[in-house]
């Protein structure tokens, strides 16, 4: 399925569940997320209010119109912008890229985002399957903050090694970091991984990145990571603020 084709539709596919909010209320971290996606957004200078507005109430549409999807984060870096969103499923990827906040967005897109829908849009669209996350609270990551993100790339014949160090790293976020709201690794294809986690506020990120696992990560870049803690690790960190989560 080309979800970047998707994207490129307008149908409205889902109806109003205005229970879907109370359902994420009482979700519990035993059910099911596979798929995640990611969309970095520039704003042109004088839209960013109107773009950072804009995601606020995408999210309130995600929240009444999307019950597949459990998670969806508006971010913000600076000037820069993002999306990232969590799916129980393939389907709710499909559903979501047919509804009304990705209908909304192709819209405004001209106006609101540098080089528009086609190049400031759909070719930022990055869709992973999730291959391991922390034992997570509903309740907590829709409170979160502060959000990090890191692409990282395997180094050659490293990725089955890089792809195990991360599965095994998510009990130690569950047995070491209590201020890790949400911890999610990601696969895209056989070599590119990222790691998406949320916090309850920077000073929480910054205890995270003095933990056990980012020591452990740090030690083992050179072998695992192509570049590196440095360049592959470090240069590749994206430290956003949450400005709205559904």
């Amino acid at each position: 399925m080309n979800f970047k084709h998707l994207l490129g539709t307008t149908a409205l596919t889902l109806g109003l569940i205005t229970s879907n909010y109370a359902g994420k209320m009482t979700m519990t971290n035993t059910d099911s997320i596979k798929k995640a996606t990611y969309i970095k957004l520039l704003s042109k200078p004088e839209t960013q209010l109107d773009l950072e507005h804009f995601l606020q109430k995408g999210a309130i549409l995600v929240r009444q119109t999307e019950p597949n999807t459990p998670l969806w984060f508006a971010l913000k870096e600076q000037n820069n912008f993002a999306i990232f969103d969590v799916f129980l499923n393939e389907k709710g990827r499909e559903q979501h890229f047919a509804g009304e906040v990705a209908a909304a967005l192709k819209a405004n897109a001209a106006h609101l985002v540098q080089d528009g829908w086609e190049q400031g849009v759909l070719q930022n669209v990055n869709n992973f399957d999730i291959i391991a996350t922390n034992n997570f609270s509903m309740k907590k990551v829709l409170s979160a903050k502060n959000a990090a993100y890191i692409l990282l790339k395997a180094a050659p014949g490293k990725s089955q090694e890089l792809e195990q160090f991360l599965k095994n790293a998510a009990e130690v976020i569950n047995q070491t970091e209590p201020d890790t709201y949400l911890w999610l690794a990601l696969k895209t294809d056989s070599d590119t991984f990222a790691i998406f986690d949320t916090f309850p506020n920077h000073e929480a990120l910054k205890t995270h990145f003095a933990g056990k696992v980012a020591a452990e990560l740090q030690k083992k870049a050179g072998e695992l990571i192509a570049e590196g803690w440095e360049k592959g690790v470090l240069a590749k960190v994206h430290d956003f603020q949450i400005t709205a989560v559904s």
